[in-house]
């Protein structure tokens, strides 16, 4: 596992980069429906400064169960799991609790896609807990000084992992039915198939993506950065070499899925990340990669403060492309993945067929940014001069004024904040309604996840002398009660 935050908010990885992107694909043309698992849950963690604790919330629960001391890693591959790693020491978390599966020397795991499998490694010996039996098995590599990745089968029963020797080679092998057997030489192992019929792995050497099957290997690409995904049965792959993205079906010749574009799917939302630090490997929890909206980034400034930028694809089933914007602010996908709205670098607001750009519909030319319902019918847009404006059925209504920020409550409804001083202000929840209906002050942010909305309270010092903040919770959007008091500020939240 990665060294990563403090506080860990889980949620569908396009939404961190996407606002309201949903993780769905749909039938087109006669193409088989990616069929992805989408978040429907969520584990947060937070760290109580004057209880010296880190504390859970599943879904809107808070557990009675703490970690002493900060959580220095954490994965979850759907929002229902998690597992955790606080001084060394290794924690699987669920609304039941949480549990300890090693108490220290953890240096890197994985969550198999079912949360019932951990992976986990100790300075030279792998470890693989079973939750449905409880029992951890203990494989010691000859020769090992470091296992440097790890990998598991989509049906959990086959281990895949790397073994570095102390001449810097790098073996890799496959563990199943109690026993380990040899896979490759100068292999860096990313994935491996239900009884390692078939893996992928990489050479250090070259950055060379390969596939191999039995004794045979073929060279998909050299050159391979970092990250690399792929669908739930391993049968696709994707990839970036030198700033293009490209694809690979069961080990064949690489194609780029847009010509000279990095881009990213938003097919699957939940995902189980393997591998290790050198190359990491994210198994989407999907049948396939495609079939979907891809999204990529442009360059627009040398300034960080300045907007991201989308240019956004439709690729579907047969990896055929058509290019649907460039230069989007932002853009969601409707919840059956139908309908795709884009606002554009020129403020202007449109709503289309996900696969047909010739669809576009102007919804208004004022918006500086938007929630949409899940249908991609209704809008609630905040424009240049702060006002919260409601739109619908070509009809648009002023809901508020001197609004900065909102979200998405329900499949319709919207939670907004309002009259914003010295970092805090109000929340108000709306329905297309009047009156408004005031949820709290003194809100620094809200948001929504799968199966809650969480605000926090103004930043204050604890009596420690530290900046802390409250958290809020709710199952509907309105009705919040406080779930936790004190939570530590984490870098980058000011």
């Amino acid at each position: 596992m990665k060294k990563t935050w403090v506080k860990v908010l889980i949620a569908v990885l396009a939404a961190a980069l996407v606002a309201a992107a949903v993780a769905v694909a749909f039938d087109i043309k006669g193409n088989k429906r990616a069929e992805a698992k989408e978040y429907a849950h969520n584990i947060n963690c937070f760290y109580a400064d004057e209880e010296g604790m880190t504390r859970f919330i599943v879904d809107t629960e808070l557990l009675d169960d703490k970690l002493l001391g900060k959580v220095d890693s954490f994965l979850s591959c759907d929002g229902t799991v998690a597992i955790v790693r606080a001084g060394t020491g290794l924690y699987r978390v669920d609304k039941e609790g949480v549990i300890q599966i090693h108490p220290a020397g953890v240096l890197r795991g994985l969550l198999s896609l079912d949360g019932q499998k951990i992976v986990f490694t100790t300075a030279t010996e792998l470890h693989i807990y079973d939750h449905l039996t409880g029992n951890t098995e203990d494989v010691k590599p000859d020769g090992a000084v470091l296992i440097p990745s790890i990998a598991i089968s989509p049906d959990g029963n086959t281990v895949g992992y790397t073994v570095k020797d102390a001449e810097g080679r790098f073996v890799s092998y496959a563990y199943e039915g109690g026993e380990s057997r040899k896979l490759d030489d100068d292999a860096y192992v990313v994935a491996v198939g239900n009884g390692a019929r078939f893996r992928y792995f990489v050479d250090q050497e070259t950055s060379g993506l390969y596939y191999a099957k039995g004794r045979s290997k073929k060279l998909i690409a050299e050159g391979v950065s970092q990250l690399i995904e792929f669908n739930r049965d391993l049968t696709e792959v994707a990839f970036d070499v030198d700033g293009v993205t490209y694809y690979s079906i069961k080990g064949r010749a690489k194609k780029a899925i847009v010509k000279d574009a990095s881009v990213f799917t938003t097919v699957a939302g939940c995902a189980s990340v393997q591998g290790g630090d050198e190359y990491e490997s994210s198994v989407k929890d999907s049948s396939s990669l495609f079939g979907g909206v891809f999204y990529g980034f442009m360059t627009s400034s040398e300034d960080e403060d300045a907007r991201t930028v989308y240019n956004i694809w439709y690729v579907d089933s047969n990896r055929r492309v058509t290019a649907l914007v460039r230069g989007a602010y932002q853009f969601a996908l409707s919840k059956d993945g139908s309908r795709l709205s884009v606002l554009l670098a020129d403020n202007e607001l449109y709503t289309m067929k996900a696969t047909d750009p010739r669809t576009a519909k102007l919804i208004s030319d004022n918006v500086y940014s938007y929630t949409v319902s899940r249908d991609g019918q209704r809008f609630y847009c905040i424009g240049y001069d702060l006002g919260l404006y409601l739109i619908e059925d070509g009809a648009q209504v002023q809901l508020a004024k001197n609004t900065v920020y909102s979200v998405l409550a329900g499949e319709d409804k919207c939670l907004f904040i309002s009259d914003y001083e010295d970092s805090a202000g109000k929340l108000i929840y709306a329905d297309g309604r009047r009156p408004l209906t005031g949820v709290s002050d003194g809100v620094s942010h809200a948001e929504n996840m799968p199966g809650a909305y969480f605000y926090y309270s103004a930043l204050y010092t604890d009596s420690l002398g530290n900046r802390v903040y409250d958290v809020y919770v709710s199952d509907n959007g309105v009705d919040f009660r406080l779930a936790l008091k004190g939570a530590l500020m984490s870098s980058g939240e000011e």
